[in-house]
Parts: C-alpha cells; sequence; structure tokens
C-alpha cells in the first residue's frame, strides 16, 4: 500500500522557519509540497533556509500532469534540484504569471487603474520577446505590424473595462450576499447553498459553470481539469465574497491570493493538506465536498 499524502501549505514550512514549529521526517507517510512552494519561496528573503527546510523533513515534490489531469509524486532529486529546474523553466517561458493580476484587483472591487493602463505595454513586451526567439521566415507575419495592432485592441479593451463599475459590495448585494451572508454560511454542501441563491440571478447558467468547473471555452480539453476547475472555482470565490479577504483587493496581495488558489489545487490529489489559514482550509473544504474530492483539511491554529 502506497504511504499517504500530506500536503503542506507554505505558511506551515514558514512557521517553521520561525520557529513556531518543529516539523521533522515522517516514516509512515510523506509530507509533500509543490511547485507553488517555489513560487513563494521565489519572493521570499531567503529561498535557501526554506528548501533546506523541505530537505531536512524530505518532502517530495508532487508534479501536475495536465494532459491527463493527475499528479505524480517525484522522489528524485533535492528541493534545491527541483528549484533551479523551476528557475530555469521561468527563464525560458518570459510570460509572468503575475500578467492578468490588474485585471483581477479590478474584479475584486480594488481601483488600481495605473497598473491596468500598464497591461497592453507589459503584455506586448513579452509577446515581442517570445517572437523573437522563433525562427520567422519572410512569409511570416510582420511582427512590428502585429504587435502595434495587437496593443492597439488591448488598449481599447482596457479602457472599456476600467469604465465598468465595479463596486463589488453592490455587485454581492446583487447576487444575494447581503452584508457578508455567503460567508456566514456553515454545515454541509456551501457550495450548493449559495448557488440556490445566486441560480435566481443566473437562471441559463449551471452552478458548474458559475463556479469555474465547466467553462464554456475549454481551451481544447474534452472536460476542464479540476486542478483549473479549483482555480476559477477560487477566484469566483474572491468576487461573490466567499471566506474572500480584502488582500485580493491589492495588486501586491494578488500573488499571494493565487498561491492559496493553487495551494488548494494541488492539496486535491493527496490525502490530506495541512494550512494555518482558516479561511483557505474553509474554501479547501468547501470546494472538495462539492466536487466529492477524499482530501482531509486540516486547520493549525496559531
Amino acid at each position: 500500500m502506497s504511504k499517504y499524502l500530506l500536503y503542506l501549505d507554505q505558511n506551515i514550512i514558514s512557521r517553521h522557519v520561525d520557529g513556531i514549529l518543529n516539523i521533522t521526517k515522517q516514516s509512515d507517510f510523506h509530507l509533500v509540497y509543490s511547485r507553488e512552494h517555489f513560487v513563494e519561496i521565489k519572493r521570499s528573503y531567503d529561498p535557501e533556509t526554506y528548501l533546506q527546510v523541505l530537505e531536512n523533513i524530505d518532502a517530495k515534490l508532487l508534479e501536475l500532469n495536465l494532459d491527463n489531469c493527475s499528479a505524480r509524486l517525484n522522489e528524485i532529486g533535492t528541493p534545491a534540484e527541483h528549484y533551479d529546474r523551476y528557475l530555469k523553466s521561468c527563464e525560458d517561458v518570459p510570460i509572468h504569471d503575475t500578467l492578468f493580476d490588474s485585471f483581477l484587483v479590478r474584479a475584486n472591487g480594488g481601483d488600481d487603474k495605473g497598473e491596468l493602463q500598464k497591461f497592453p505595454e507589459t503584455l506586448t513586451n513579452q509577446l515581442m520577446h517570445v517572437l523573437d526567439t522563433l525562427p520567422l521566415s519572410e512569409n511570416d507575419l510582420d511582427v512590428p505590424e502585429f504587435i502595434s495592432a495587437f496593443k492597439n485592441i488591448l488598449k481599447e479593451s482596457v479602457e472599456s473595462f476600467g469604465q465598468q463599475d465595479n463596486d463589488i459590495l453592490k455587485m454581492r448585494k446583487a447576487l444575494g450576499n447581503e452584508k457578508g451572508s455567503f460567508g456566514a454560511i456553515t454545515g454541509n454542501n456551501q457550495i450548493l447553498k449559495i448557488w440556490d441563491i445566486v441560480a435566481q440571478i443566473y437562471p441559463d447558467l449551471t452552478c458548474e459553470q458559475f463556479f469555474g468547473f465547466d467553462p464554456v471555452d475549454k481551451q481544447g480539453y474534452d472536460s476542464w481539469p479540476i486542478y483549473l476547475g479549483i482555480i476559477g472555482c477560487c477566484v469566483v470565490m474572491d468576487i461573490i465574497g466567499f471566506q474572500a479577504e480584502k488582500k485580493s483587493r491589492k495588486i501586491e496581495k494578488i500573488p499571494n491570493t493565487r498561491s492559496d488558489a493553487n495551494h488548494i489545487a494541488m492539496g486535491a490529489f493527496c490525502t490530506a493538506i495541512l494550512s494555518g489559514d482558516e479561511r483557505m482550509v474553509k474554501r479547501a473544504n468547501a470546494i472538495y465536498e462539492y466536487k466529492s474530492i477524499g482530501t482531509k483539511t486540516l486547520y493549525l491554529s496559531s
């Protein structure tokens, strides 16, 4: 019988680094981390310290395979070696994962229009960098002309998006979430309880569609991967106000919000997920229950 997998949220690793917890190597089950830990470690002041902790506790890297919506445990190599490969992949793919953060901020009621207005320039610069690496022939597209036209389209889209009313409290009230009532929902079937209210506003949608588990555009997938569905659901939860935090309205905090969603998604492939973030655990629990995912949620209070 294979060992159980316990997924450690990054805040659990941080507590060990800060001397609040003492995590030790386990023999009965695997302690697990994912690429998302590297994303957060890269943002830290001392990546080597976190990598050393992962090695000391013999944590195993859980790698995602979106082609068949599965994950596998990589037991070969050290955390430092895996981290180096992660950094190399970031260099090879210059499109940054923070690119759309300004849109998420505005969708969540934030008002950082300055960052939003930078988006066309940022995206086209990154796209130009990618195109410059391709072996284009004389018969291929005129890159400068294409970039210029594309940038103009983006500017028009950003201007239109920026003019839309993004009063998040007004929107949540229209969905039936008055005075944070969605956050007060407890017990079983929390997502379905929310849907019972929201369905009256969107009679042509299904619960799966509204919460991001069954998008119209499946981008080539026969069925939308559960990993992406969970991340999409977390985005919807931010917007509608289910266990949401104000940090989702600040551009500098969006990476943390995105990491929370990715950790919940990776935890879906494990036996249990351990976190010190109560809101995140409540979201994970609601999502896992709704999708009949067997992962147990464990909250460790401070």
